[in-house]
């Protein structure tokens, strides 16, 4: 039976040190695949409350969601933020992404959150699903590669 529950602060270690092996599939290409880089990005946000929501089989890690709430000093709400959705590629199609949005959307709401952000980069397919929950664009980020002709 599939379950989702918060991760443990030994499970929390471990899922970050396997972020650390995804990061360039996660990212599409941009950050390279590194432990190291996966503590400095998301270890603040642990530190800030922030958690893992985990899915997991017959004690089998299959995917997680990492999920926070912050102020949003410009409207004074409470916002929503997911950090980081990941299912591993063998169970994916399956619905996992699906439950681990599903039950962060729930939670974020339990902790006031008015409103839910999450940053995707272009060409990632999970983008759709974002969508068919309802998430829209509000907001590009460009990016110039500079090289010897600036």
């Amino acid at each position: 039976m599939m379950t989702i529950r918060k991760a443990n602060q030994l499970e929390t270690h471990y899922i970050l040190h396997l972020t650390g092996n995804v990061l360039q599939e996660s990212s599409m290409g941009h950050i390279a695949n590194s432990p190291h880089v996966a503590y400095q990005m998301f270890m603040p946000y642990i530190q800030n409350g922030a958690y893992y929501l985990i899915e997991e089989d017959k004690h089998r890690l299959k995917g997680w969601l990492l999920l926070g709430v912050d102020r949003n000093v410009m409207t004074g709400h409470d916002m929503g933020h997911l950090l980081q959705l990941y299912v591993f590629p063998r169970y994916r199609k399956a619905g996992i992404g699906r439950e681990l949005l599903k039950e962060a959307i729930k939670q974020l709401q339990l902790h006031g959150a008015k409103t839910i952000q999450l940053n995707v980069y272009a060409g990632n397919p999970a983008k759709a699903m974002y969508e068919q929950f309802g998430f829209t664009d509000v907001s590009t980020i460009m990016e110039l590669k500079v090289d010897e002709k600036y």
